[in-house]
């Protein structure tokens, strides 16, 4: 009993609730990428992505051109483009139905541990130039700007998380 004590003082406290929400964020994200790739068709994703950019690509040329006859070919196509962006968005949420349960546990649990404690510490006082940000994702700490658990989840979940997901070529930014 005094080990998960221990345990849970290390984790509750930084630099442990650091390293142990990036450490899980890392592990959300392995998930995510897993649950992606056996539950979608990469090669059909692909395909219909590059398919999708050859058409904006001529929308925007018969648009700069103004060219009658190649902006109803490009009109005509625009209803299976929009289908093929609906089947590509819908491939992309059946890993969700995989995801978000185990997601909505572990965050759970986390907030139980954390709560609205500071978990981390940006060296600079970014609540001078962006007073909102107080109270809302952390507070004015000594030595800079305390993160709570829910900002410094939201941040390390977006930058890591694409970081990760880019080698796999899942990332949602080219």
């Amino acid at each position: 009993m005094q080990f998960l004590t221990d345990l849970l003082l290390l984790l509750s406290t930084m630099p442990g609730s650091t390293i142990f929400i990036m450490l899980v964020s890392l592990g959300l994200a392995l998930i995510s990428i897993w649950a992606t790739r056996r539950f979608t068709d990469m090669d059909k994703m692909q395909a219909d992505m590059a398919e999708v950019k050859v058409w904006q690509d001529r929308f925007k040329k018969a648009r700069e051109s103004m060219d009658p006859v190649e902006l109803q070919q490009v009109m005509d196509d625009q209803g299976r483009i929009m289908r093929l962006n609906t089947s590509m968005m819908t491939a992309r949420m059946k890993p969700m139905c995989f995801f978000y349960i185990p997601f909505i546990i572990i965050f759970g649990i986390m907030n139980a541990i954390f709560g609205s404690s500071i978990v981390a510490v940006v060296p600079f006082n970014i609540h001078k130039v962006l007073p909102f940000l107080v109270g809302w994702i952390g507070n004015p700490v000594y030595g800079g700007f305390g993160i709570s658990f829910y900002g410094f989840y939201f941040l390390v979940g977006l930058g890591l998380g694409n970081i990760i997901r880019r080698p796999f070529g899942l990332s949602m930014t080219t």
